[in-house]
């Protein structure tokens, strides 16, 4: 086969006896069969294929999220003003969104910052906190960034200013002196943790805090958000990302989200959201 480029595509070749035991066992098609087999899908996956699976938050015993939400609540019980960082691309706005919704819900002070690409840099600086401290946070997250900012900790504990970074990035030691880190690679033990991104990691966050303080926030809802920013930020689309898909394209309804529905409408859109395995 001829691509558009003019390139040659050729088929992979994948083992014709595991194809036939996969068409045997689950009367898949010799496609689909095919597909199963050349991705590695493990008994999980290929259960899914066929039958709804529940989301389930991977990081219910995690230390980090116990120590970030002993952090946060804490500073909710105070009414500290917190300030929320997240990055300029579409998993820092997404999952800035599901804090700022969050924080709305249960009326906690808070504001957020997005940097400017050219008149910021890339994440968290030194630079930059000297301008958002000028607002007075008693607590910083960052989202989508911060893995890499030692020096930008460093100044915040120097104010007094605590932080937590909510991210997937690459992390190397040594590690900023946050007062929690959520990173699945600091301490790269999981695969399946290691495939979310920031938003992902935020969604099960917030999961965690509605958990622990017993809050009637509706997290499902925002679904949407954390699929948007796992497809944008290319996360691969296999265990808890393919759930988290699937969960959000069966359960989606536009007419409860207003943005989407205004995008729809504006391009007269009217097709359904299509997962493929």
């Amino acid at each position: 086969m001829i691509s558009v480029s003019g390139k040659t595509w050729t088929q992979q070749k994948v083992n014709k006896n595991l194809v036939e035991k996969v068409k045997q066992d689950y009367g898949f098609s010799d496609i689909l069969s095919q597909l199963i087999i050349s991705k590695k899908y493990d008994l999980s996956e290929i259960y899914g294929i066929q039958n709804k699976q529940k989301i389930i938050n991977l990081f219910k015993n995690d230390n980090d999220f116990q120590k970030a939400s002993k952090i946060l609540l804490e500073a909710i019980r105070n009414n500290e003003n917190i300030c929320i960082l997240g990055d300029y691309d579409v998993d820092g706005v997404c999952a800035t969104s599901l804090l700022i919704r969050y924080f709305n819900h249960i009326n906690q002070k808070h504001f957020f910052y997005i940097p400017d690409r050219v008149n910021d840099g890339y994440g968290a600086s030194k630079k930059l906190f000297q301008k958002l401290l000028l607002n007075e946070p008693k607590l910083v997250i960052m989202v989508d960034c911060g893995s890499t900012s030692n020096e930008a900790i460093d100044y915040l504990n120097q104010n007094n200013i605590k932080s937590i970074i909510i991210d997937h990035h690459e992390i190397n030691k040594p590690y900023p002196r946050s007062n929690v880190i959520i990173n699945p690679k600091k301490n790269f033990s999981n695969l399946e943790k290691s495939l979310l991104c920031a938003t992902s990691l935020t969604y099960f966050f917030i999961d965690f805090l509605i958990k622990k303080s017993k809050s009637n926030f509706n997290l499902s809802n925002l679904l949407i958000y954390v699929l948007l920013a796992t497809v944008c930020d290319v996360m691969p689309l296999r265990k808890i990302n393919k759930i988290i898909a699937q969960n959000t394209i069966d359960d989606f309804n536009l007419k409860d989200n207003i943005p989407l529905k205004y995008i729809f409408n504006q391009f007269s859109l009217k097709k359904k959201f299509l997962l493929m395995i």
